[in-house]
């Protein structure tokens, strides 16, 4: 159905057309008859020439070009003046405005119930955790008071046995006898307290130092769990699939090996690694004076760095120790 306001706007339009063929012919009349002459245009003539009387071709001329524009302006302000909306419009947008607000308020409720069970798991799940280490704390803590117990009383009782010995020893016979004896105690202290390796084949990769939580993630992707598997793998496809370079992956496995040797710590390994080490077969195959010479140094920059004490230098028994449990 044809509006009111197009109808105007053709109107104003046809109108605009005219006083636009107005000035055209003004124009050529301009051209042909020259300035001054005094025309009777059709229409247009006789409207003004009621009003004013008779005007020269210039006069029609700047009527005619005045009224163009006057009429254009009116059919430019009609044509592109805004609109009322449509209440039909108004109305469905107020509506799927309403619908929006329902379902934003829906999805806000759904997702502050959906955090809210995010925190309560994640305080039982933190609360079921910390129960755990805590018994694991509590069971270590009273074994390792155990062992501690027990090392003092072995130690006491060979202090207590050298003691006697010593204070009734007079001759040399004796004291040679002493010094058999003192080295079967100390000998059957180490068998009642054997030096544990921190590692063992079944431990998992992450108890191996310089691998974290993320990077055993990553290493359980290529199917590596366990220390065992850890040192079995090719560094190469490690180097490849991880984050780790070829030389971290290769360090690492000596670490995992020598830690895998009984009285060896990991400062003991990186030393070892310092000193040349690669492998547990490396160790094993090391002569010790040349071995303990080369950590010794490397103690004293570890010492200089803050890493160890004096009292924590490597002695040479206890790398001698580490070379015989190499083998």
């Amino acid at each position: 159905m044809v509006e009111k306001r197009e109808v105007i706007i053709w109107i104003s339009a046809f109108a605009t057309f005219l006083a636009i063929l107005s000035s055209v012919a003004m124009t050529i009349q301009l051209i042909n008859v020259g300035e001054g002459t005094i025309v009777h245009p059709y229409i247009l003539g006789d409207i003004i020439g009621g009003l004013v009387g008779n005007l020269t071709v210039e006069y029609y001329l700047l009527i005619t070009i005045i009224a163009t524009f006057i009429l254009l302006g009116i059919t430019c302000l009609i044509a592109f003046r805004r609109r009322p909306p449509d209440p039909e419009l108004v109305r469905m947008l107020v509506t799927i405005g309403g619908n929006v607000a329902a379902l934003r308020k829906t999805q806000e409720e759904t997702l502050t119930e959906m955090i809210g069970q995010l925190e309560y798991n994640q305080k039982a799940n933190r609360k079921f955790f910390n129960d755990v280490n805590s018994k694991v704390e509590d069971a270590t803590q009273e074994i390792i008071a155990t062992l501690g117990s027990q090392e003092k009383a072995i130690k006491k009782a060979r202090r207590d046995l050298i003691t006697i010995i010593e204070n009734r020893a007079k001759e040399t016979e004796q004291r040679a006898k002493l010094e058999e004896i003192k080295l079967g105690l100390e000998k059957l202290e180490e068998k009642l307290m054997p030096v544990q390796a921190k590692l063992n084949s079944l431990d998992n990769v992450e108890e191996i130092k310089g691998i974290g939580p993320r990077l055993g993630e990553e290493l359980k992707g290529l199917g590596i769990i366990s220390v065992r598997e850890f040192l079995t793998a090719d560094p190469m496809l490690i180097g490849e699939k991880t984050r780790l370079s070829l030389e971290t992956a290769e360090n690492l496995q000596t670490i995992a090996q020598l830690l895998m040797v009984p009285g060896i710590t990991e400062t003991d390994a990186e030393m070892l690694i310092d000193a040349g080490i690669k492998s547990r077969k490396e160790l094993a195959e090391q002569d010790l004076i040349q071995l303990s010479s080369k950590v010794g140094e490397i103690a004293k920059i570890y010492a200089n760095q803050g890493k160890i004490t004096k009292d924590e230098y490597p002695t040479i028994e206890e790398i001698y120790s580490w070379i015989r449990m190499a083998t």
